[in-house]
């Protein structure tokens, strides 16, 4: 009688394949003692049975039942072949077709041949199926308890830590710094190339990339925030790389569609988007006439107004400087309204507060969906509001970046990109540049208009 051999493990995570050969040696043994040769083999290592997700070593080994490939199946315990009742009605289906005998190391014989056969078999399915339910009740509870007390969990190493949750070098500081330049007005792009430019990758390997910079700065973790299927339940016991204030700031910044572009993005002309046009308003693009190496800015939708791109930057850089060398642009800076954060984030924890006992009444039948709905969206709208004034008090000027270089302020800005020169030109001034006379050749500075902020 031809036999085949099927070894299953739940899980294997190192890969190392040891369960299934146990498992392998043990079946062998029992087909050489029943005198069957052995044809065919199936395994599903570090798969669960209990999941639903496919098992391609099953599939296999059904398709070749199916198809009169063997005469036995040999497998080390029945909960090792199925725990899911749809599975085993598909196998007594197919191996009562086929007059196919099971055979087990630990668990005894299957004749599905029969009614008593397959009651027995059902019996068995329904048991382990109950014992995988209750690993997982066990496993459930014991993470809400973990989560409850704010303990450290993560299936694999997060960037910026190590597996046990200390702070790792220099992924750490690189986290830190990042959260600090893109809340200063630096691209999500922009940090992305300059961590690819380091050598370092994430820590499966992948380069980084914009989404997958933007997923980690806003990831409650790095504010030592314990979260759990999903939300965040409290505070964490390990060492925050950045404070909650940041984080909310950086969730609100980064989560704003209005900000998308100007977080997402780079700009590489200071002017692009930012100049305005003289005669309808709307903003300038960059853009390249006949002459590739000659740039210039024109109105965007209507091209009403065009002008040389490298003597309005140029321009307008020489005003910038001007403007923070001989002001009083420190005092003004400082002189903004102070905001008490503490009492925003118990504002804000008061209203999450409000939505969890809505989602329990509406659970309990205490409200209906209408009254959810609208007491959700008021409540969300409030939220929306506190994040916004966080994003704010967390954002930092790249104006008051730029002014800690103390003297070295022009040193300093010839080092920044195009687009966070735009974005202190944006801080500090509207610019609108007007149509030119006719007849008029070359620069003409009185055609740059500026109002400072």
């Amino acid at each position: 009688m031809r036999a085949a051999v099927y070894t299953r493990i739940s899980s294997d995570p190192k890969l190392e394949g040891l369960g299934v050969a146990r498992q392998a040696e043990d079946c062998d043994a029992l087909a050489e003692r029943n005198g069957w040769p052995i044809v065919a083999r199936y395994d599903d290592n570090d798969l669960s049975a209990f999941t639903g997700r496919t098992r391609p070593g099953f599939e296999s080994m059904l398709t070749a039942m199916a198809a009169g490939e063997f005469d036995a199946l040999v497998c080390w315990h029945t909960d090792r072949l199925y725990r899911s009742m749809k599975d085993l009605e598909r196998l007594i289906d197919i191996a009562d077709s086929r007059g196919v005998q099971i055979r087990t190391v630990q668990g005894g014989d299957l004749d599905l041949s029969n009614s008593s056969g397959r009651m027995l078999a059902r019996i068995l399915g329904s048991v382990a199926r109950a014992e995988s339910e209750h690993k997982g009740e066990r496993h459930r509870r014991a993470n809400e308890q973990a989560a409850a007390a704010g303990k450290w969990s993560t299936a694999n190493r997060p960037f910026g830590y190590t597996r046990t949750g200390e702070p790792l070098e220099p992924e750490a500081s690189m986290v830190r710094a990042a959260a600090c330049d893109v809340l200063a007005g630096k691209s999500v792009r922009q940090v992305a190339r300059e961590w690819r430019e380091t050598g370092l990758t994430g820590t499966r390997g992948a380069a980084f990339s914009s989404q997958n910079v933007r997923a980690l700065l806003v990831n409650p973790r790095y504010a030592a925030l314990r979260v759990h299927r999903g939300k965040i339940v409290g505070p964490g016991t390990w060492e925050p790389l950045i404070d909650e204030t940041t984080h909310r700031g950086l969730v609100a910044y980064l989560g704003d569609p209005a900000r998308v572009i100007c977080t997402s993005f780079e700009k590489k002309y200071i002017g692009s988007g930012v100049y305005l046009c003289g005669r309808c308003g709307g903003v300038m693009r960059h853009a390249v006439s006949g002459n590739p190496t000659v740039r210039r800015y024109e109105c965007k939708d209507h091209q009403h107004v065009v002008a040389r791109g490298e003597p309005v930057d140029a321009y307008v850089e020489t005003l910038v400087l001007g403007r923070l060398a001989r002001t009083n642009i420190h005092v003004m800076l400082d002189a903004g309204e102070k905001v008490d954060v503490d009492g925003l984030h118990s504002q804000r924890a008061a209203v999450q507060a409000r939505l969890d006992e809505l989602a329990a009444l509406f659970a309990e039948g205490v409200i209906d969906g209408s009254q959810l709905r609208r007491g959700t969206a008021e409540l969300r709208s409030q939220m929306a509001e506190l994040d916004a004034t966080l994003a704010e008090v967390s954002r930092r000027s790249p104006v008051a970046d730029l002014l800690a270089a103390g003297d070295a302020v022009a040193e300093r800005w010839e080092t920044l990109s195009a687009d966070l020169k735009s974005k202190i030109i944006q801080e500090l001034m509207t610019v609108t540049i007007l149509p030119a006379p006719r007849g008029s050749k070359g620069f003409n500075p009185e055609r740059v208009r500026v109002e400072w902020r």
